[in-house]
């Protein structure tokens, strides 16, 4: 690998496992899709992606120094470079798919402006990210699931959402402190987006203080605690129950 030097700022580690470049590059169907990239950097997946023939190549990098490497290395017949920050950028398709190896303190902002924020959302996401994170949005979707913020509003805007692998820190440079996962996430075609911003409104009281119950943090909402408690009891739960037992087909109910 020629010697870039990733900037800290920008939360840069560069993959260099060919092993895990394939396996991302094959989660999805790429052939004849529109696939956008996000933070490509000198191109490592972009070498990959290119070879399984996507209709159309999109690049979204935020790094001047990445965007001369990429200029240099490709041409407008391989794909298309955006010299943009990914939470500014508007896919030009109305159907698309999204891989991206993006810096770790910045990964709910992005997750939450391509499923909520744009009018288009892509119809499959291939994401890494720091390893806790991942676990923490399918520990939703486990056997006995235990809830967050995170894994319920990327559950109720997803199908589907499944590991693809977990990446050793050794597998980037400069080496990461911590490990990564990759996560496949089948976006659903048909959405109710304004329940979806009720059910998000809810989510981010009654999980303001995680370790207290529900109730507790409803307390100083607007929402009615009684009225709450009752849902609560109705549904079968102890009434010191935590947002994060509550089943994911019962939040409906509390709207």
């Amino acid at each position: 690998m020629q010697k870039i030097k990733a900037k800290k700022a920008l939360g840069q580690n560069f993959l260099i496992d060919p092993e895990a470049l394939t396996d991302i590059a094959g989660a999805i169907e790429i052939w004849g899709k529109h696939i956008i990239e996000v933070g490509p950097g000198y191109g490592a997946l972009t070498d990959y992606l290119i070879w399984e023939q996507p209709v159309a190549l999109d690049l979204v990098e935020l790094d001047p120094d990445m965007i001369a490497i990429l200029k240099d290395k490709y041409t407008p017949e391989d794909l298309t470079i955006h010299h943009i920050d990914i939470l500014r950028y508007t896919p030009p398709y109305e159907s698309y798919s999204v891989i991206a190896n993006i810096p770790y303190y910045i990964t709910s902002p992005i997750l939450f402006y391509l499923l909520y924020e744009l009018d288009t959302a892509p119809e499959e996401m291939v994401i890494m990210m720091q390893e806790e994170v991942g676990d923490k949005i399918l520990e939703g979707r486990a056997r006995k699931p235990h809830h967050s913020f995170l894994s319920l509003c990327m559950e109720v805007a997803c199908e589907d959402i499944v590991r693809v692998r977990y990446v050793d820190r050794s597998s980037f440079d400069p080496a990461p402190r911590v490990d990564s996962i990759v996560l496949r996430f089948a976006v659903k075609k048909e959405r109710d987006r304004d329940q979806e911003k009720q059910l998000i409104k809810l989510w981010k009281i009654v999980f303001a203080h995680p370790r207290k119950t529900l109730l507790s943090n409803i307390k100083w909402s607007s929402y009615s605690i009684n009225s709450i408690r009752e849902i609560l009891i109705r549904l079968g739960y102890d009434e010191r129950v935590r947002a994060e037992a509550i089943r994911r087909e019962d939040w409906i109910s509390f709207l």
